[in-house]
């Protein structure tokens, strides 16, 4: 066997909790369409459909590959479909009826696959069931923290190589490259995944100097140079310098659960500015995560995070340049980067124990570069644990 099968036990807890939300909106069943959601309540990422009523056994309906799905999921009821327009006769065939009410995940389901549904269940009620999904998933359990915890040993092993590659001339792309490599050499599956329109992770987020003020498209407070128009951010052709701060923000997966995290480099002396803009930012996130523990609201911890920098003189560069600044300070994650919590404006409501999340401030000079730092964390009974071991320091090459 060359892959860890998610535990029976882990899988039986996740359709529990499923089930009694479908009894708590008052649907008749929840239909799992998008792959992530069904490695979660599955274990398999197949080509398949997952129908979870409030009661009874939930029905895994598999295009391709029955086989595998049926070896790698813990799901009992497995039977093998060929296309959407027969999912009314299998429900009914092994249901026993077809549902008036049923949930699925309209965050993320394409309209053009939406319309099919409601083309072939004509008589049903689709209810959108990711705010249910996204409440599941926000807590995380020791097992899924485990797994988080091993991405972070990674991401320290990687981080722990750079010093030994880094030279002057090399581009971004290339210490990128080699990154990759020592990280998938321990398990690392380089796609990051996202729920959003429109949007994709990698782990080579490497910045160096005027790099790291470059904005782009994405939700973030810099977005590099990028490799083309056509992926325009991240990493580049840009040659390493002297003297100039390398941001990396370099997030590792292992066996589908993500970790976030920054640290920051330099070939030789880092100039006094970005130095000082470093130590705010550790700063900065010391003060957020003392406040960490459950109940803490997250709006609060995200004030917290601009309280400190605007104490700290660093108001203008904070989490991007004026006009373009982040309405963010730390994102959830874990099966998918921006999950619940989010350390955001707007988000008010409290930590809870087993919710995972990576803060990150940031600081943006245009024309210059960046500097930052990123940790992830999980909530425990009484504050925050960090599952990114990776050293902290601003390490000069």
């Amino acid at each position: 066997m060359y892959h860890d099968y998610t535990p029976a036990d882990e899988i039986a807890k996740r359709l529990q909790a499923l089930r009694a939300a479908v009894a708590a909106q008052k649907w008749d069943a929840a239909l799992i369409v998008q792959d992530v959601d069904l490695f979660y309540f599955s274990g398999t990422m197949q080509n398949a459909l997952l129908f979870c009523p409030p009661t009874g056994n939930a029905i895994m309906m598999v295009k391709k590959y029955q086989e595998r799905a049926q070896r790698e999921s813990a799901v009992e009821h497995v039977i093998p479909f060929s296309s959407w327009t027969e999912l009314p006769t299998l429900i009914t065939k092994h249901h026993g009826a077809m549902p008036k009410i049923i949930g699925v995940e309209l965050d993320v389901l394409p309209t053009k696959d939406y319309l099919r549904l409601q083309r072939i269940f004509n008589d049903v009620t689709i209810a959108d069931s990711a705010p249910a999904i996204q409440q599941i998933r926000r807590i995380k359990s020791a097992y899924e923290i485990d797994l988080m915890k091993k991405a972070g040993e990674i991401g320290k092993m990687v981080y722990a190589e750079v010093p030994q590659v880094l030279r002057e001339g090399m581009t971004e792309i290339e210490l990128a490259g080699i990154m990759v490599a020592e990280a998938m050499r321990h398990g690392h599956q380089n796609y990051l995944r996202m729920r959003a329109f429109n949007s994709y992770a990698f782990s080579w987020h490497v910045l160096s100097g005027p790099a790291g003020g470059e904005l782009s498209f994405i939700d973030a407070p810099m977005g590099g140079i990028g490799l083309s128009p056509s992926f325009p951010v991240g990493a580049s052709q840009k040659k390493i310098a002297l003297h100039e701060p390398i941001l990396i923000d370099f997030g590792i997966c292992y066996q589908g659960y993500q970790i976030d995290e920054t640290r920051m480099f330099c070939l030789r002396n880092v100039p006094r500015e970005f130095k000082a803009a470093y130590e705010a930012a550790c700063r900065i996130e010391a003060a957020i995560t003392a406040g960490a523990r459950p109940g803490a609201s997250c709006r609060k911890l995200y004030e917290t995070g601009w309280e400190t920098a605007r104490a700290l003189g660093y108001e203008e560069s904070f989490m991007g340049p004026p006009g373009y600044k982040t309405r963010f300070i730390g994102h959830g994650i874990g099966l998918e980067i921006g999950e619940l919590p989010f350390i955001a404006e707007g988000h008010d409501y409290p930590l809870e124990q087993g919710m995972t999340f990576a803060v990150e401030p940031k600081m943006v000079f245009p024309g210059k570069g960046a500097v930052g730092i990123e940790n992830t964390f999980a909530v425990t009974k009484d504050g925050v644990e960090k599952l990114t071991p990776a050293d902290e320091q601003l390490i000069e090459v």
